[in-house]
This record gives C-alpha cells, structure tokens and sequence, in this order.
C-alpha cells in the first residue's frame, strides 16, 4: 500500500481556506485507490475563525492535555497529526515553532515511512521539511493553487500539481516552470444538497479581492432593477457589513453605502456544511476581481444544478465551463478593489443575472460540470502518483536521529 504523508503548517481543516478544503478532498479521494493517508499539520488558518467549526477553542482543546504536543485523531480515514503551536497565523509563527515542526516532522517521517511527501507552503519549515523528504529518497509533490509564488523555483520537488490548466499556463509563461493539472476535487455527497428550496442569489465569501465592491453595486441596483430578488452573503473570511464602508464612488471619495441599503440581502455565518447554503441558492455569483485559480465555489454550485455568474478572470471561466456566464470585471475595481463599478458597467451583470433567473440552464449545466467527475480525476492522480511511488530513490535513508530507519 503507497504511502502519503501531507506535510504543511496550514490545517487542512479550515474552512476559509478554498485551498486546505481542495487539498483534504485530494487526499480522501486516493484512499479508495489504495493509499494510506497521514497528515502532519499544525493550528495555522487563513482567518482566525476558520478551524472553530472543528477544533473549537483552541485554548479549551489545548488544555484537555497540557503536556502533550501533538494531537491526533482520524477523519474520514486520514490519520491527522497536529502539532500546538501559539500563533495561528503562519506569518507570526516563530522560529521556536517552525523549529519545533521540523523536528516533530522528522519523527512522522521515521514512524510512518511514507513514499511521497505532498503539500505547501513557502515558509523556512516546509521548505526544509521538502528538502529532507528528498534527501531520503522520498518522493516530494507541491499542490499549487493560487497565482502568488511569483519567484519561487520550487526546489526539492519532483512534481507540482496545479488545479486549473490556466494556472499552468500561467507560470509556464511567466516562471517557466511546468505544473501539472489536475483538475477541482469535489466530493458530491459533502456539497450537494438532498432537496433544494431556490430563493436567493448568492455570494460565498465578500472579501474586497473577490469582489465585494461588484456584488454590492449588483445588489443596490437589483433593489429597482429587480426588486423581488433576495440576495444571501455568506460570511466566510470576510463580512458584508463590515466591508460596506470602504466602497466608494470611482475619482471620489463618496462612500454612498450602510447597512440599511441592503434590506434584499440576508446574512449567514461561515459553514462546513454547504449543502445548506446551496439548498436554497437560485444563482451562485463569483465576482472576484483578484486572480483565482479555479473558482471552488462556482463547480459545488454546478453540482448542485445552480448556474454561476462570474468574472472572466483566472481560472473563473474553466471552473463554470459554460454553466453560467462569465463578464469582465471593470476596470477600475481592478485596479481598487474599494471602487464601485458605474451604472453603465454594471448593467451587464444586471442583465446577466436576469438571464440565469429566467433561462432554462440545465442542459448547459450538466455539460459543465463533467470537469470536476471525481471518478476521473482521482483514478489519473492515483496513476500518476503510483508511478512516482515506482520511480522512488532506493538509496539508505538517514532518520532524525542518524540512525539507519526501518523499512
């Protein structure tokens, strides 16, 4: 049975993290080709809220054992190895800790012997723990999803993996190195809703990047243009409300919005279970003005019979693939993500929505969402993994305390 051990200071269990959320259904969708799955991780979110659905506080679950270091425990048949740590924040992590992870690492790579190391991370630690796996003749995967590692050659790996085929062009042309697409893995039975009550129109997560500024100008014209039209925000990393004060008109300084605007929208908490979000969504919009990598959002919605509006912008367009319509975003919210779109630029997306509320999209759906079939992508990863498995360095390894490890 080939071994995997997923190596990254960030949880996998963070639920404002498109990117842990992507990477844990990864891992759970090679256990039914045979892989044995441990995960060493530590208590680093993208928000502070974003492990309170699992682990609760932090500090309550930290003092059930004061003296222990490591928490573990399995879920979903990943074996998870946590190390404490005091900072949640990987940018306030100090080098006590990063030290601490790499050394408590070298244990798990002694104790489980994995074949390949897999995750990310360009931190001091990971980049470390990547140098080490291979220094023992352990195959090294990177999952990169996002457009950030500008400048980053990526040493001591022998395979990068990248969710969208337009985030591998995008560092062939720009860093000329060669990423493998894998696709968006999505586990239905976790995000399709059993029953659907469609009522609203729906944001996921309204961050000034993903395109808070669009979606309130929508939704403050929606109340004339479309007044029997609900909008529901869901906030993940970021809150509706408390954005509104930022946005202004563009070449002003005139922030023309409140709270009291937005008597269409209703408000959710961040959730870990999204079937309920999608249960009542009619139209997902994804108006990001920042680069994604696929869109995350926009392939849960399409499984969930839901055509998407979005930006034409990074890897938006691959994830919707026809299920929906994707618009430029304007300029000048582009360039300030606090700019408000004129009435003439968002006219498009007004009448966009208007056709996805009234046109019959089904047909288009269901072509679209045949780049996220979970069959297809994990039984391609579990072969290309299982011939990097094959393709391991058979010399001596070292353990962490010099002694020759077993096999």
């Amino acid at each position: 049975m080939p071994k995997i051990l997923w190596m990254s200071p960030y949880s996998l269990h963070d639920i404002t993290s498109g990117a842990s959320i992507h990477c844990r259904a990864i891992l759970e969708s090679l256990l039914p080709h045979g892989f044995e799955v441990w995960s060493f991780a530590s208590f680093v979110f993208d928000r502070p809220q974003g492990g309170a659905a699992t682990f609760g506080d932090l500090n309550q679950l930290f003092a059930r054992d004061p003296h222990a270091q490591l928490i573990q425990f399995d879920d979903r048949g990943i074996h998870y190895i946590y190390l404490k740590n005091q900072h949640t924040k990987e940018m306030e992590r100090t080098v006590s800790e990063q030290n601490e992870y790499f050394e408590r690492y070298l244990e798990v790579l002694h104790k489980f012997q994995p074949d390949i190391v897999i995750g990310y991370g360009t931190g001091m630690d990971s980049y470390t723990c990547f140098a080490e796996a291979q220094r023992r003749g352990i195959a090294t995967v990177y999952l990169l999803l996002n457009g950030k590692h500008a400048h980053f050659t990526f040493p001591h790996l022998d395979l990068v993996l990248t969710d969208s085929h337009t985030t591998a062009q995008l560092y062939a042309e720009r860093e000329h190195i060669n990423c493998t697409p894998i696709g968006q893995f999505i586990e239905p039975k976790y995000v399709v809703a059993a029953t659907r009550t469609p009522t609203f129109v729906t944001m996921v997560n309204p961050d000034l990047s993903k395109g808070l500024a669009l979606f309130a100008k929508l939704v403050h014209t929606c109340k004339t243009a479309l007044p029997d039209v609900k909008f529901l925000v869901v906030n993940s990393r970021a809150n509706f409300v408390a954005g509104l004060p930022y946005l202004h008109e563009q070449g002003s300084k005139v922030h023309p919005y409140q709270a009291s605007d937005f008597d269409n929208v209703l408000m959710a908490n961040a959730t870990n279970d999204m079937r309920l979000v999608y249960e009542r969504s009619k139209v997902v919009i994804v108006p990001s003005l920042a680069y994604e990598s696929w869109g995350r959002i926009a392939s849960e919605a399409l499984l969930n019979d839901i055509p998407v509006l979005g930006s034409k912008i990074g890897g938006i367009p691959e994830a919707i693939n026809g299920g929906g319509i994707v618009l430029e975003p304007p300029a000048a919210c582009v360039q300030d993500y606090t700019a408000l779109p004129s009435d003439a630029e968002i006219a498009p997306w007004v009448d966009s929505l208007k056709r996805l509320l009234q046109e019959d999209w089904s047909q288009a759906i269901a072509t679209a969402r045949t780049n996220v079939d979970l069959t297809t992508l994990s039984t391609r990863l579990a072969s290309m993994l299982t011939t990097l498995c094959a393709r391991r360095i058979a010399a001596p390894e070292t353990s962490y305390d010099g002694a020759a490890p077993r096999r």
